[in-house]
């Protein structure tokens, strides 16, 4: 069953972000030790975060305004919103079930977010995968590669699960914490792209 015009109907794509720190300009970020990095980020596991996301494939494109509350490892609540209130989604994950509601009252669920995301929208959504791709991270779940670094020691760009993930950007938080600000996302051989900028990281 398909969700007509899921992204018709949201034009734009948002997260909104305890620490919380507006992200107002760039930063200089000294060269880092990935490894310590790896360790630090994945000790985040409660934040929110806002920004933009563009979603777009050959015949279709979107932006949404988002809020995005990570509660636990398991548990998060997104809330995707179109420009000027026009229409809204919510996303309730737990560790066992997923569920999407729309502002018009309809309810889905499936054990799987991106294949609930791909049923209602006839596209691939990393979800699962940006839970750890908007922290700076592989995913643990499977393989990956890095093909480029960038001048401070960071993955550029990282290979998974058939996506390609580049970070544009980071964001230095409380001294300790190299976050993105910016992470484009594409599928080699595949016409989608998602671009996501965060705007406020707020870490529990």
């Amino acid at each position: 069953m398909k969700f007509p015009g899921f992204f018709t109907l949201l034009p734009a794509f948002v997260l909104l972000a305890g620490c919380t720190v507006p992200i107002l300009k760039d930063e200089v970020i000294a060269k880092i030790d990935w490894s310590n990095q790896l360790r630090a980020n994945n000790e985040i596991q409660r934040w929110v975060i806002n920004g933009r996301i563009a979603v777009s494939n050959e015949e279709d494109g979107s932006q949404l305004d988002y809020e995005w509350k990570q509660l636990s490892a398991t548990d998060y609540e997104i809330r995707l919103q179109a420009p000027f209130g026009m229409a809204t989604v919510w996303i309730s994950g737990r560790a066992q079930e997923v569920s999407l509601k729309t502002s018009s009252g309809e309810v889905f669920f499936d054990s799987d977010v991106d294949r609930l995301m791909y049923r209602l929208n006839g596209w691939r959504l990393p979800i699962k995968g940006l839970h750890y791709w908007v922290r700076g991270l592989p995913s643990p779940q499977s393989d990956y590669r890095v093909p480029a670094w960038d001048e401070n020691g960071m993955p550029e760009v990282i290979l998974q699960d058939g996506w390609r993930i580049e970070f544009r950007k980071h964001t230095l938080i409380s001294q300790r914490f190299v976050l993105p600000r910016k992470v484009f996302i594409s599928r080699p051989g595949e016409a989608i792209e998602v671009r996501l900028i965060v705007r406020k990281w707020s870490i529990e």
